[in-house]
């Protein structure tokens, strides 16, 4: 079943879900506000875009001459894209393609100024209780691509100095550096995120350049909520335009 939600507090922007498939998440929020686009950026791309959630909101920061493409190889969520794009009358600023990451990238090498991505955080070997419905373990499992093919992925498709917009895993984090350096992007910002201040950390947010020089930073930690389980003003900031 669809049913039409706003986007927290975004004005003007609505977004079409189908109940049965993956929703958007807190996760899709805090990447997309991560990096500003600049002005220079006029080629965006979202691997793994789903239902449309993070060009929609970048939409609301980039250029009128900016070009954000959507990938996504699920059918029917890149048809709930093209949905959510006409829904928001962005189809002139945004673009949703239907196909597997890996053979996207194959005629777009050194092509985009950044590239976000919101992947699958859980590998095969590791989960062995997939969901039983493939729209959501597909979503949540790298059942259609690895953690590697996706950065050698970002690699073929930035611009040298282009950048590489991630949330992964916490625990994840010693090994997506490895994988990153492997394919010679500079590991530029980390942000830590908790959802609340006594627990240990879920998520990472992280900004790579490729070919880009060293230099890591490392942000104030992100809390998510408060001990009463409210939302904290650091969090709430990222939820409205």
């Amino acid at each position: 079943m669809k049913v039409v939600n706003n986007v927290l507090n975004y004005k003007n922007l609505k977004i079409l879900q189908e109940t049965e498939m993956f929703s958007f998440s807190l996760d899709s929020i805090l990447l997309a506000r991560f990096y500003t686009p600049k002005k220079s950026d006029k080629l965006i791309c979202d691997f793994g875009t789903n239902n449309g959630i993070i060009p929609l909101i970048l939409s609301c920061y980039t250029n009128d001459d900016s070009k954000i493409i959507g990938v996504e190889i699920n059918t029917e969520a890149a048809a709930l894209a093209k949905e959510n794009l006409e829904l928001n009358k962005l189809t002139n600023k945004v673009e949703i393609v239907n196909e597997d990451i890996k053979e996207f990238i194959k005629n777009k090498n050194n092509f985009f100024d950044v590239v976000y991505s919101n992947p699958p955080f859980f590998k095969v070997n590791e989960e062995p209780n997939l969901n039983s419905n493939p729209k959501l373990s597909t979503a949540r499992h790298e059942l259609t691509i690895t953690l590697d093919q996706l950065v050698y992925a970002a690699k073929v498709g930035l611009k040298n100095g282009g950048r590489f917009l991630l949330i992964h895993l916490a625990e994840r984090l010693d090994e997506i550096i490895f994988v990153l350096k492997k394919h010679n992007f500079a590991v530029k910002r980390i942000e830590v995120i908790y959802s609340k201040a006594d627990q240990d950390a879920k998520k990472v947010l992280i900004e790579a350049i490729n070919d880009g020089n060293q230099g890591l930073k490392f942000l104030k930690p992100l809390i998510i909520h408060n001990p009463d389980g409210t939302y904290t003003p650091e969090a709430e900031e990222l939820f409205h335009d």
